[in-house]
């Protein structure tokens, strides 16, 4: 979410757009400019799952004289807000849904109770709402019909530039990119793990990625007797990460929660943009299935670790096919996920939200006046 938000907001400065982001401190001591794009930093007391509550986000909307804010889902607290505001102070909002809000214990009761209640309230005061995949609108309009009109379906882009095709690794380079905490667990390196167990063919896993769970995975590998085989490489530099893509061979994501990942998981993406074929299961959703539409990879079924080493294995042993599928997966993203593209994309969007915005002003002004002449 925090990358989609910088490339648009990226794209839009260097389109002469005024652009601020306004977001909680973390880490704290965070740079007050990202690139060319100005920063406001909110002081947080605490965090409900992964929310920062930024108690001064209000008093910080109000000072701002915006024509159109855009905030985020699965983000309560801020998005709220966020859609609140801009419809008391007559200016346009946009939300963008990307999955839906979950959590464990008390975090899952009260994200439930959330989405039962709130959530209708915020959608409904929402000028417009993006989604990635069209199997979202799908879900969003059969759960909350009346949003219907205002979704547009928008996917997720990728920086063509940054991420390229490069030399390659040696035939067996595995690689998985993900955040390993518990929020985090869908991703499904723990499937991967047992699926590569069952792979005979050599190959070498590198795991990008830091969290809690990392001491847990590094057990899980170490119990199957794969130590020598899979490389935790922890947190990776931005400016780094594209050179981890084009020195690896296949890249495996076996998520195992759609609704979740919400259609186009980034990550993805940059491993297609880098001219990786990809194996990728159910639960990544959309992004899979136009993997295997476009002859960019393999997908399997969600949580299916035997299916998994079978495809890994078949892509191990056929250069020919991963080097087929490499140069889909790159015609694939040059076609329908420029962030350009979608940028411009967005960019309408926001204007349609602001002018709902414009007539809302106009209209309550003329509601003022024509209630002064009545006195």
């Amino acid at each position: 979410m925090e990358n989609v938000a910088r490339e648009v907001c990226d794209r839009l400065v260097r389109r002469g757009d005024e652009v601020l982001v306004i977001c909680a401190d973390e880490p704290r001591g965070s740079p007050c400019r990202v690139g060319e794009v100005r920063v406001r930093r909110l002081a947080w007391c605490c965090k409900l799952a992964n929310t920062n509550i930024t108690l001064g986000l209000p008093l910080a909307l109000v000072r701002e004289p915006f024509d159109v804010v855009h905030t985020h889902l699965p983000t309560p607290w801020s998005a709220d807000w966020s859609v609140l505001l801009a419809r008391l102070l007559g200016r346009g909002s946009v939300l963008s849904y990307y999955n839906a809000t979950v959590g464990e214990g008390l975090a899952g009761w009260a994200a439930r109770a959330y989405e039962a209640s709130l959530l209708r309230l915020t959608l409904r005061l929402a000028d417009r709402i993006v989604v990635v995949s069209q199997r979202w609108r799908d879900e969003l309009v059969a759960r909350f019909p009346h949003s219907a009109g205002k979704i547009a379906v928008i996917p997720t882009g990728v920086d063509l530039e940054r991420f390229v095709p490069g030399p390659r690794g040696d035939g067996r380079q595995l690689l998985f990119v993900g955040v390993l905490d518990r929020f985090h667990r869908y991703k499904g390196l723990d499937v991967l793990i047992d699926a590569l167990a069952e792979v005979r063919a050599p190959f070498e896993l590198t795991v990008v990625g830091e969290g809690e769970l990392r001491e847990e995975h590094e057990r899980h590998v170490a119990r199957l007797g794969l130590a020598d085989r899979v490389r935790f490489a922890g947190r990776v530099r931005p400016e780094d990460l594209p050179g981890v893509y084009a020195s690896s061979d296949l890249y495996v994501l076996p998520s195992d929660f759609a609704p979740q990942e919400g259609g186009y998981t980034l990550t993805a993406l940059e491993a297609m943009a880098s001219g990786l074929p990809v194996v990728l299961s159910d639960g990544a959703g959309e992004v899979a299935v136009d993997a295997e539409r476009f002859g960019a990879g393999l997908r399997v079924p969600a949580g299916d670790s035997a299916r998994l080493a079978e495809a890994i294995e078949r892509l191990l042993a056929d250069g020919e096919e991963r080097r087929r599928m490499a140069l889909a997966a790159r015609a694939y993203v040059e076609r329908h996920h420029s962030w350009e593209d979608i940028a411009r994309r967005r960019r309408a969007v926001y204007a349609e939200a602001a002018q709902l915005g414009r007539d809302r002003r106009r209209s309550g002004r003329a509601t003022r006046a024509a209630a002064r002449q009545g006195r």
